[in-house]
């Protein structure tokens, strides 16, 4: 018996709760006194984490020397910049030259930080007096999965979408069912489909926002679309 419960805690303590993103905001970098590209990204998962997530084409120049990233609502980047009302993030280097300036890298937000609250990132060299190293500027936040048991293989685009949609359901389902709800719960329209994992479904109704269900065998998906 011990054994049998010891085999179900070392079991129980892999599981690994999945997050599902169901809403993201986009900034491209730009220079400011340095070179700065790439793209950054505010992600609102359903257990209401936030994370800012740098891209695999995130790019600075080498031997970053004390850089600290800022999410900020203040555009004023004049020398030195005020860091007083910015929330600060993570401090990407060191006074000593540590270069893990490049590349994807993701940080947590604190709790009770909204994915709206914040417009810009900013990146401050606070070594040299405060330097504006560079910033970009967030976009609208863009709806996304609220649950997917489909796992990356499922593609619903473009979201937002002028009605012509296409889904990729990432495999061939025996039985498929999508239907459109607004967000009262009011079913709109349902149809069933057989054999399929490529559907190309209109949405006709007026712009607004939908909750898309996508039920097949035993998998099930809530996304959100924008109708535009």
């Amino acid at each position: 018996m011990k054994n049998i419960l010891l085999f179900i805690l070392l079991i129980s303590s892999h599981i690994v709760v999945s997050q599902n993103l169901i809403e993201v905001r986009t900034a491209s970098l730009v220079d400011g006194d340095y070179s700065l590209q790439g793209g950054v990204y505010l992600e609102l998962f359903d257990d209401n984490s936030l994370n800012l997530r740098f891209d695999t084409n995130y790019l600075t120049q080498s031997n970053v020397f004390d850089v600290h990233v800022f999410l900020t609502n203040n555009n004023d980047y004049t020398q030195p910049i005020d860091t007083s009302g910015m929330l600060l993030v993570e401090n990407i280097g060191t006074i000593r030259g540590i270069n893990y300036s490049s590349g994807a890298m993701t940080f947590n937000l604190p709790s009770g930080v909204g994915i709206n609250d914040y417009d810009h990132i900013v990146f401050v060299c606070i070594q040299f007096g405060q330097l504006h190293w560079g910033n970009g500027v967030f976009g609208a936040t863009t709806l996304g999965i609220i649950k997917n048991d489909f796992g990356s293989n499922l593609l619903v685009y473009p979201n937002p979408t002028d009605g012509n949609l296409s889904i990729d359901l990432g495999a061939i389902y025996k039985f498929v069912e999508i239907s459109f709800s607004d967000f009262s719960g009011k079913l709109i329209r349902s149809e069933s489909f057989r054999q399929e994992q490529l559907i190309n479904m209109p949405l006709k109704e007026p712009s607004g926002l939908y909750l898309m269900t996508i039920q097949a065998d035993n998998r099930k998906a809530l996304i959100k679309l924008i109708k535009e």
